[in-house]
């Protein structure tokens, strides 16, 4: 069976997976990797600009699985960028830096590419064709709202609201190991999610597919109580909005250092997981979600299908 790879250039991480795809239309994991490189940290300190030092991470990461590819043969393979690129002063020298040492042809996707990609990979896993969810993609700088079922995509909203975004804007010295979130900073992050989610119809009731790359093996590792369930295979648990209030409440206390050593998880993953988790609960309470479905699937495997397409 052949090996079939995407290279994710993200706001926080470089996502690199390599899989095949399977006759049913499943994919199976060949090898994963999901490294933090900062290419679009502190942005608003550099005037929209990529950072020097996070561009050559960034390009160290991107020649390390060029070696794999060799490795694991992989006969095609996808590099794309999102919203870091896409929205940095200094995109093209830095897109052209990368492609030129790299030897990458890179694509700067859309924010509706980005979408429609993510919203296939997310209901691939649901049989029901006609069953409405509200899918939900995380990440570093934005958020993508998706309503739809399995056949139909039926609305679109997008958010700057991402857990990188969150916590650089809206914490006092978001890069000191020894800062914390305030309670003040929490409800003026809330404040700003409800302005953005305004145009976003309420009381829907629709069951929440939260997604974000390894959000399963996070909730596991924190110990988020998750309840079976039943109706997709590939998505097997599901919680609840005050789940993710109550742990929100647990780590406000606690500085960005007595996080990682409380709760140890990918390097930099916990100081930003109170603003990912609120993008949810608010959200959650704005359409009156009845619960929340965690999910591992990613942008990578939608574009995994595109490309036996």
């Amino acid at each position: 069976m052949q090996n079939y790879a995407v290279i994710d250039i993200g706001t926080l991480k470089v996502k690199f997976l390599v899989a095949q795809v399977l006759d049913n239309g499943g994919i199976k994991e060949v090898y994963f990797s999901n490294n933090l490189t900062c290419f679009g940290c502190n942005m608003d300190e550099t005037g929209g600009h990529i950072a020097p030092n996070n561009l050559q991470t960034t390009i160290g990461e991107l020649l390390r699985c060029k070696k794999l590819l060799c490795d694991y043969s992989v006969v095609k393979f996808k590099v794309v960028s999102t919203h870091a690129l896409r929205n940095a002063k200094n995109r093209e020298a830095v897109k052209k830096e990368m492609e030129e040492k790299t030897g990458f042809e890179i694509e700067n996707i859309s924010q509706d590419q980005e979408a429609l990609l993510f919203f296939k990979a997310v209901m691939n896993g649901f049989p029901d064709n006609k069953k409405e969810y509200t899918v939900v993609d995380v990440g570093g700088g934005s958020v993508q709202i998706l309503i739809g079922n399995k056949k139909e995509l039926k609305l679109t909203h997008r958010m700057r609201s991402g857990a990188q975004f969150l916590h650089e804007n809206f914490t006092q010295n978001p890069h000191l190991e020894e800062s914390f979130t305030t309670e003040q900073d929490i409800e003026n992050m809330r404040r700003y999610l409800l302005e953005q989610l305004i145009p976003l119809p309420g009381g829907l009731k629709t069951p929440i597919i939260y997604g974000s790359t390894c959000i399963i093996d996070f909730m596991k590792a924190i110990g988020v109580p998750l309840d079976g369930y039943s109706e997709s295979k590939t998505h097997p648990f599901k919680t609840y909005a005050k789940v993710l209030d109550d742990f929100i409440k647990k780590v406000l206390p606690l500085r960005y250092r007595e996080r990682e050593e409380r709760f140890p998880f990918q390097q930099g993953y916990t100081w930003g997981m109170d603003k990912a988790f609120l993008n949810i609960t608010t959200l959650a309470e704005k359409i009156e979600s009845p619960f929340i479905i965690p999910s591992n699937a990613n942008v990578s495997q939608g574009i995994l299908y595109d490309l036996l397409d």
